[in-house]
């Protein structure tokens, strides 16, 4: 007897645009550019992170359910759909609630997709980018996020909007962002 399951399959790409290169975007846009802007003006990154898999924590776990079952009607989309990353490298249970670096925006940062995620055939895609000012430290853990309300960005997961949910972590060392760098946190989860 064979039991069927799910297969949940991360992959993240972090595209780090050094000072330089996210000057010369914003000069040319009048304001700080997206992932979608840099790739329109042909600028490269200076450098890149990869990681593959994460975990599935309970909340998220019983979110998934809800929405699948029609228990809940907030899913991950442009309005709802909230990257995190954060500076610890706590190791994953699968009882956590937020990032380990959670409480102040020195150590975790909570901000809206770019734009609203892409569902095909069982893949989800979805891009963050994380402006000159913001998620300036070490980068060692990741998370997506389902909240209602409108979304504000943070530190701190409870204060982004209302009833956020945490449904994945992954902790590995994707570097140091400094002030001034633009960095893309681009996510692809295949389901199978």
């Amino acid at each position: 007897m064979t039991a069927d399951g799910i297969k949940w399959h991360p992959v993240v790409d972090v595209l780090k645009y050094g000072p330089e290169k996210a000057r010369h975007a914003t000069e040319l846009l009048g304001r700080e550019p997206l992932h979608a802007d840099f790739l329109a003006l042909g600028i490269e990154p200076d450098g890149t992170a990869h990681s593959e898999g994460n975990q599935l924590v309970t909340v998220g776990l019983d979110r998934i359910g809800k929405l699948i079952t029609g228990q809940s009607s907030t899913a991950f989309t442009a309005a709802q759909g909230i990257v995190g990353v954060g500076s610890s490298s706590t190791a994953y249970a699968a009882g956590q609630t937020a990032l380990s670096g959670d409480g102040s925006t020195t150590t975790a940062y909570y901000q809206i997709a770019d734009a609203a995620p892409s569902a095909t055939n069982g893949v989800i895609s979805a891009n963050c980018s994380y402006q000159s000012a913001n998620a300036n430290f070490a980068w060692n853990e990741w998370c997506w996020v389902i909240a209602t309300s409108t979304i504000t960005a943070g530190g701190t997961l409870a204060s982004v909007g209302t009833d956020p949910v945490m449904l994945n972590r992954k902790v590995q060392s994707l570097g140091t962002k400094v002030s001034g760098s633009i960095w893309t946190l681009s996510a692809t989860i295949t389901l199978s």
